[in-house]
């Protein structure tokens, strides 16, 4: 008789298990939606269930079967998730072409950002899932069962910003944890006869529990000459409030600093956080306005770059959500039309701090009393009110503004920010302070503070003013600290007027050449009321490559009232062996105008799994006027899984240095002590239970512990962040059937991720019925936990052969064809010890009634 060639198993959310035999040989495959079986092929012998047999195959061959699938779902040729989607069958109003439908909530159409209008009064299946028919009749779809990838195709004209209900919906507090982050450093210096040692540690501390964070952050500094003090910097708590999109702080912390100087205080405090906006919508861009002749694709270049494409309808269009790009550099905007005619036109984009997009607005209120150092205990400690408001409008346009209330010191600030076509973005603004009881002869002062910043990219020569800086202070102008340290000074030398600013000139300019590398130029300049003498710094450089050889040469000049000095540098990087080795050696030169050079030479590297060791071994020479010494240093470091740990050495004639320094974090969640690498502020629990040493895919020495936690530190918040598990770390006895989770944590939160795993054995299992015949082909095969949890879902092959992953030591086999109990029967696997091969290869009898298994519960329930 003819052999069949495909079978496949049905998806669950539990696992996954896939047979294919061919010429008595086991393949792994899929059903294709095009296959047909002809019954008549099968040889059912006339046993028990025949009739059923033939009439599942015989539905199958129509069309796939209704339920669970797991699969990849694709908008707009973009994938966005991985997960199991129930499909039903197909109906008169949905067909399909392998008998299909996707069941999608409203909840689900909402996320992917259809504007109200078209969801307004969708169809329902019976089973609840929305047809695409009326206001969205043109969303099409096409299963591939065979990939097991379902593809969206949403119309642009349905899509609009994502609702900020719908994204809030999102966003998860995290779970309730403890922890700490921890940082220690050392060093030992010896100088001849003469010794040093520093010791340095900082921890951050916290407990969150919902929305609610309890931060804390210490340090602890000993020295030779000092003994070891601890000094708590910050202690507050803090919440996000979604509705306001801002974030609430109450307890010791610092203001903002985007406008006014950041001032450290005790009070609470109310600020925008722009991080809650759509990805899309962060950062400056700005609004593409035009018109289409039809129904046009809207094409955006930057720097011949694409980095948008949208379909418009007919009639003007203003495209909102622009991603914001790195640097500047005008847009390129082409609209082509639906009979091929286009449009072309140049907008305008640069920007400069304090700049919002058209609508947006940013606010930060904050009150409470100032906190000084412990080093400035005899300052005053008054009570402070600052505001500040930034919003965007048409045009390009931001205008910005603020107010610090203090007892003696008033101050008020005034500006705007706009991009200038052409010319590029300026923002200017003014700041008017009034301050009482200055120095010792207690004057009132007032002046102002004139600030200019602009920022230009020019796309046809490559050249990028990334932002040019200018400040001017009149000598009656005092920021807050420089009032209140004044105000502290009653001796007739007044230190705070001294150092008084009077102006700030600073300037980056980059110049690309293509091929030929770029130039830098870096220059910063500083004048003081009442000092002759300016602070003033140059760095000019150029960075090119020969071949697979860098090179960077620099010359740099710095003068102050302490020191001017001058120098000029010359280093050479070259890869040693392969790519993939990460090796290079480099080889720099320094001269200063002191007449002293450094010249040095060094081996750098990593090693082992995602470079978790990284090391370098370097010759150095240090040539002065008086003496010539050389000196050889190495330096490692090393990203275990739970902890990072670094040390050095360097060694000349007369000098030995010693550095060492370990940091990490430690997690406490529910009944487990996690011991991290170091945290970030926000961060994600992976839990992968009972999978020990499961490697995160692109996270240096990340790895779950024995219990099958870890945490991986520095997530995005308000972001979806992409947990990837790496198939390569998984034990024979381990299956995981969906390896990506997403997580879009809040700020501060520690989200869970949490991965379904299956510990068990792999089995080829042979299952022989009352009749003493092979189980029929094609059918259903589940297989539950003792507890009657489901475990797998399979489909038999032939000569009653089903792969299974994921097998527990004892579980309960249950068999159906057409829907209906075939056998059922406790499947019980041989120990460990007496089976060497990876797959266990067994055979058992199968009954209908089956006395090992109860009625009431596992295998032998319907669903």
């Amino acid at each position: 008789m003819p052999r069949l060639l495909p079978t496949t198993l049905k998806s669950s959310g539990k696992g996954v298990g896939y047979l294919v035999v061919m010429g008595g040989g086991l393949l792994m495959s899929q059903v294709h939606a095009a296959y047909r079986f002809d019954a008549s092929f099968l040889e059912i012998g006339g046993g028990p269930g025949s009739a059923q047999v033939i009439e599942q195959v015989d539905a199958m061959s129509s069309g796939q079967i209704p339920g669970l699938y797991r699969v990849d779902i694709i908008v707009n040729e973009k994938l966005i998730d991985r997960r199991d989607l129930q499909f039903i069958k197909e109906t008169i109003a949905q067909p399909s072409a392998n008998g299909l439908f996707p069941c999608f909530d409203l909840s689900f159409l909402q996320g992917r950002g259809i504007k109200a209008e078209y969801l307004s009064n969708p169809t329902y299946t019976t089973n609840g899932c929305v047809l695409f028919t009326g206001a969205i009749a043109d969303i099409s779809y096409h299963y591939d069962f065979n990939r097991q990838r379902l593809s969206l195709e949403i119309p642009q004209a349905y899509i609009g910003p994502l609702p900020f209900a719908v994204r809030r919906q999102q966003w998860s507090d995290g779970e309730q944890v403890a922890f700490s982050n921890y940082s220690f450093s050392g060093s030992t210096s010896k100088y001849n006869d003469a010794q040093q040692n520093n010791q340095f540690a900082s921890l951050r501390n916290g407990f969150n529990i919902g929305p609610w964070r309890l931060r804390n952050y210490s340090n602890w500094h000993k020295s030779t000459a000092s003994p070891g003090k601890w000094q708590s910097l910050e202690s507050y708590v803090q919440r996000d409030m979604g509705n306001w999109m801002a974030i609430a702080t109450v307890g010791e912390t610092s203001t903002e600093g985007d406008l006014f100087q950041s001032v450290p205080y005790r009070g609470v405090e109310i600020a925008s956080d722009l991080d809650m906006l759509p990805e899309q919508s962060r950062g400056f861009a700005p609004v593409i306005r035009g018109i289409a002749t039809g129904r046009s694709l809207i094409t955006i270049r930057q720097r011949g770059y694409v980095i948008n494409e949208q379909w418009v309808p007919s009639g003007p269009f203003a495209l909102t959500n622009l991603y914001s790009t790195a640097g500047n550099g005008d847009l390129e905007v082409t609209i082509e039309g639906p009979s091929g005619e286009r449009q072309q036109f140049t907008q305008s984009f640069s920007s400069v701090p304090y700049m919002l997009r058209e609508t947006q607005q940013s606010y930060s209120i904050a009150a409470g009393q100032y906190r000084p150092s412990e080093e400035d205990a005899e300052i005053a400690k008054p009570a402070l009110v600052q505001a500040t408001l930034r919003r965007g409008l048409s045009t390009s346009t931001t205008v910005f503004g603020g107010t610090q209330i203090s007892e003696n010191y008033t101050s008020g600030l005034l500006g705007f920010a706009r991009d200038f076509a052409g010319v590029g973005a300026i923002s200017v603004d003014v700041t008017h302070a009034q301050s009482d009881n200055i120095g010792a002869a207690r004057e009132s002062l007032s002046g102002q503070s004139y600030r200019f910043r602009y920022s230009k990219s020019l796309s046809a020569t490559h050249t990028n003013f990334s932002l040019v800086g200018y400040r001017y202070s009149t000598k009656g102008f005092y920021t807050f600290t420089e009032a209140l340290d004044s105000q502290a000074n009653t001796r007739w030398y007044d230190g705070a007027q001294y150092s008084h600013t009077k102006s700030s000139f600073n300037a980056s300019v980059s110049q690309q050449f293509g091929s030929m590398g770029g130039l830098y130029v870096n220059f910063s300049k500083s004048d003081y009321w009442n000092a002759s003498q300016s602070n003033t710094s140059v760095q000019i450089g150029y960075n090119f490559s020969i071949g697979s050889v860098n090179y960077s040469l620099g010359v740099a000049q710095s003068a102050s009232r302490q020191s001017n000095s001058r120098s000029l540098s010359l280093s050479l990087s070259l890869p040693l062996g392969t790519p993939q080795s990460g090796k290079r050696v480099t080889v720099s030169a320094t001269q200063d105008s002191q007449g002293s050079a450094v010249r040095s030479t060094g081996l750098s590297g990593s090693a082992y799994d995602n470079n978790a060791l990284s090391y370098n071994v370097g010759l150095t020479q240090q040539v002065t006027q008086a003496d010539n010494v050389t000196g050889g240093s190495i330096a490692a470091r090393y990203n275990a899984a739970n902890t990072i740990v670094h040390g050095g050495i360097n060694q000349s004639a007369d000098t030995r240095q010693l550095e060492y320094g370990i940091e990490g974090g430690v997690v406490a969640y529910k009944s487990n002590l996690m011991f991290t690498q170091p945290l970030g502020e926000t961060n994600v629990i992976v839990s992968t239970p009972g999978a020990a040493e499961v490697a995160i895919l692109n996270k240096s020495g990340i790895r779950t512990n024995g219990v099958g936690y870890t945490v991986v530190p520095s997530a995005q918040p308000y972001r979806k962040n992409r947990i990837a598990l790496d198939t390569a770390s998984l034990s024979d006895d381990t299956d995981i059937s969906k390896l990506v989770q997403e997580v879009t944590p809040n700020r501060g939160a520690f989200s869970l991720a949490k991965f379904e795993t299956r510990i068990g054995r792999r089995v080829l299992l042979t299952v022989i019925g009352e009749s003493g015949q092979p189980a029929p082909f094609a059918a259903d095969v589940q297989l539950f936990g003792i507890e009657g949890e489901p475990l797998v879902s399979a489909m038999m092959a032939d000569n009653g052969r089903v792969y299974l992953t994921g097998v527990p030591a004892r579980s309960e086999l249950v068999l159906k064809v057409n829907n209906n109990r075939w056998c059922a029967q406790v499947l019980e696997l041989p120990p460990t010890d007496q089976v060497e091969a990876a797959i266990v290869q067994m055979t058992i009898n199968c009954a209908v009634k089956s006395k090992d298994v109860t009625s009431d519960k596992g295998i032998l329930h319907d669903e």
